[in-house]
């Protein structure tokens, strides 16, 4: 309740005002910073998505023994700081880095690979977001009723047909599930975004952060945003699960 009272009162005089919250969306680097984060949001969903669903299909081929295994792996970038990714990431793919002075000695400058744009946030992020997305698939492509696709088989319905009407609606409601845990996580990214690129690239979260801790200081601005932000997130949760209970049928 303090957030919401603060964020309607002016950083200078404490009266009331709807000012913070017409900055959001009038200054540019308020406005850029929400549309940063629901671009890189939406970009880092769709990569886990991808490759973790990809994961999931091919996990079908696997033992439960090899998959418990590949499980405790996937678990291991969840127990990181995010410090201790960001620095592992700057010695294989910073400037200096191992991956970029072996391009360097073998004279292919092109394919030199920038750690610190949006692209390197991608990547880094893809080092949490595919395992926790294959995780969730894993489970939802181990648990499919292979009777239902047997059945759909010997009643004359193609590979395509079978995809379409049988397995793709049993897995959409967990694939649902695992967009919304992405998601939600990426549009409040911050510790390792923070060390890899500072304030160069401006996320919500990182911009929330400086305004309320750098020079100018301005709390109630930060408050707005910080809103602004669990409004963002709330609101995604609020669609995915509504989705995911019209698939499940209730």
């Amino acid at each position: 309740m303090n957030i919401i009272i603060n964020s309607l009162k002016s950083n200078n005089t404490r009266n009331f005002t709807f000012e913070n919250w017409k900055n959001i969306f009038a200054l540019p680097q308020y406005f850029n910073a929400v549309k940063n984060s629901l671009l890189f949001a939406v970009a880092s969903t769709i990569v886990a998505a991808f490759f973790g669903s990809i994961i999931g299909w091919i996990s079908l081929r696997f033992s439960d023994r090899a998959i418990d295994k590949l499980k405790a792996i996937f678990s291991i970038p969840m127990t990181l700081s995010g410090l201790v990714v960001a620095f592992s990431f700057i010695v294989l793919l910073g400037r200096s880095g191992i991956y970029n002075t072996l391009v360097k000695l073998l004279g292919t400058d092109m394919l030199r690979f920038n750690l610190y744009s949006w692209e390197g946030l991608l990547v880094v992020y893809s080092f949490y977001n595919v395992p926790l997305f294959s995780m969730t698939m894993i489970s939802v492509f181990r648990n499919l009723d292979i009777s239902l696709v047997e059945a759909s088989k010997n009643l004359g319905a193609s590979k395509l047909q079978t995809w379409y009407y049988v397995i793709i609606p049993n897995l959409a409601p967990g694939f649902i599930s695992a967009l919304s845990l992405v998601f939600a996580s990426m549009m409040g990214a911050f510790g390792t975004a923070l060390a890899l690129t500072g304030l160069s690239k401006i996320l919500l979260s990182l911009l929330i952060w400086s305004t309320a801790s750098e020079s100018n200081f301005n709390i109630p601005q930060a408050n707005a945003m910080a809103l602004l932000l669990a409004i963002i997130i709330y609101i995604s949760l609020f669609s995915f699960l509504k989705l995911e209970k019209k698939l499940l049928g209730d």
